[in-house]
């Protein structure tokens, strides 16, 4: 049968050289619409998801790929690390105690292992450009004088160590009490939701954002404004969606930066890196 051909019954046909195909408007009815939608939406909660577990590490991919172009990492502050560390390691002690979505908790664990991974570029390009007889290290005692600023690994890792170990332990005894749990949660959320100020503070005193990543503020807003829309959808602790309002209110301070001091990056030279890795140029004080 070729040509065109309807249904008396009123259907729509559709043209056809050797086969016939009928939409019957009736057979529409059959399909479980309710069924794909729900699927559907199964979908984008599951992208929700994933994007909340790794979205808050990706920012920091642009700021590695900086420090690593850069081979320096003046212009990234190291208190950052250490507010998501406290943040995040206090929030898995908060999970013990109020089971909220197991997408955030998941979230902190990769946050952590991005923060080594942070620290690690950070502490060996910091290492390249201090003297030998400059350096501290917690393994030598240099607790109060340098505190956060050593130059090795094994020394934030030791700190991070004992941070937890204490917590986890007064956690352990505190969880059936349910105002200790409901600080924790707080204060775990507001160290994170200022972790920019350090970022912030650093950029005024160089006046200056150069080694910064802009793509990675950029990505705090945007990770911000969707972390804060899942908190409200999924009906999180409140905790979580004000200080991701702190959060949203710090990355907008930061890119106003970047516009206010665009225009004076040029001409200051006190808060110039010592190179780049595009000059060629070592340091005169790189040391091994």
């Amino acid at each position: 049968v070729s040509g065109f051909i309807s249904d008396p019954s009123g259907a729509a046909a559709l043209p056809s050289d050797d086969k016939m195909m009928v939409i019957d408007a009736e057979g529409l009815k059959l399909i479980p619409w309710d069924k794909a939608t729900e699927m559907l939406l199964e979908a984008i909660k599951l992208f929700f998801q994933f994007f909340i577990i790794v979205g808050g590490a990706i920012p920091y991919v642009f700021q590695y790929s900086e420090i690593h172009h850069r081979r320096n990492a003046s212009g990234f502050s190291l208190f950052v690390c250490l507010a998501l560390c406290v943040a995040n390691i206090l929030r898995i002690l908060f999970w013990f105690g109020k089971r909220f979505d197991t997408a955030l908790l998941a979230q902190s664990v990769v946050m952590l292992i991005m923060m080594v991974c942070m620290l690690e570029i950070a502490v060996r390009m910091n290492r390249k450009h201090t003297p030998k007889h400059q350096r501290r290290s917690l393994l030598k005692g240099h607790l109060k004088p340098g505190f956060w600023a050593w130059h090795d690994l094994q020394s934030f890792l030791l700190a991070l160590l004992i941070f937890t170990a204490f917590w986890g332990v007064v956690t352990a005894f505190l969880t059936p009490y349910s105002w200790y749990v409901e600080l924790i949660g707080m204060v775990s959320l507001l160290t994170e939701a200022t972790l920019g100020m350090p970022q912030l503070i650093r950029n005024c005193q160089r006046k200056s954002t150069t080694g910064m990543s802009i793509p990675m503020v950029l990505a705090w807003l945007v990770g911000d404004l969707a972390k804060t829309g899942y908190f409200v959808a999924t009906g999180s602790p409140l905790q979580f969606w004000v200080c991701a309002i702190i959060q949203i209110s710090i990355d907008i301070f930061i890119l106003g930066q970047v516009i206010v001091f665009r225009g004076r990056e040029g001409t200051t030279t006190s808060t110039s890196l010592p190179y780049t890795a595009d000059d060629g140029t070592p340091p005169a004080h790189e040391c091994d």
